[in-house]
Order: structure tokens, then C-alpha cells, then sequence
């Protein structure tokens, strides 16, 4: 099972962008959400993406700063730099909620 729970605060403003899926525009919202450690001062930056009607409410109601509550899947996304193979985790966004 692939699940994954989050609160965090946006770093950032979410970027909205649009995508094509099967000849479908698609509205998409990423942002990063800083996530705390349970050890004081240590804190994780998660990449989160989140289609339609999330990426709606994200454009919304929420900005940089503002604390919510994510709920998703983790997507490891790999890519080659420099001859060099690199990851790069995302989380796909189903839920989220004010916190």
C-alpha cells in the first residue's frame, strides 16, 4: 500500500500550470511543504502535486505560509544528470485540508 500523510507549512506560492492528458487540459498545483522532524529544528521539503479540483482549492485559499494537511502517494520520479542517476520523491496529492 502506498500511502502517505503530511502537515506542513508552504514554502511558496503553489505554481499552477495546465497539462494534456488524453486530450485533456488538466489544471495542476505544485508546491513545496516543509514538513518538521520530531527533532526540534530539523525539517524535510516535500514536492506535492495536486490535479483539478485540488489544484483549484490550493489556488484559492491557500499561499505561502499556510499550514495544511496532505494526504497521498509517494512517487519516486528518476532522471539522469551529468551521466548521473538522480531521484526525485513527489507526493500526488488526494486530499487536503486547513490544518
Amino acid at each position: 500500500m502506498n500511502s502517505i500523510q503530511l502537515m506542513g507549512r508552504l514554502t511558496a506560492d503553489p505554481q499552477m500550470s495546465t497539462i494534456n492528458i488524453n486530450g485533456v487540459e488538466k489544471k495542476v498545483a505544485k508546491y513545496t511543504l516543509a514538513v518538521e522532524r520530531e527533532k526540534k529544528g530539523e525539517v524535510d521539503f516535500i514536492l506535492c502535486s495536486v490535479l483539478d479540483n485540488g489544484a483549484e482549492w490550493i489556488e484559492k485559499h491557500i499561499k505561502k505560509g499556510a499550514r495544511i494537511v496532505i494526504e497521498g502517494s509517494l512517487r519516486i520520479n528518476t532522471y539522469e544528470k551529468n551521466g548521473q542517476l538522480l531521484y526525485k520523491p513527489e507526493v500526488l496529492v488526494r486530499k487536503q485540508y486547513f490544518a
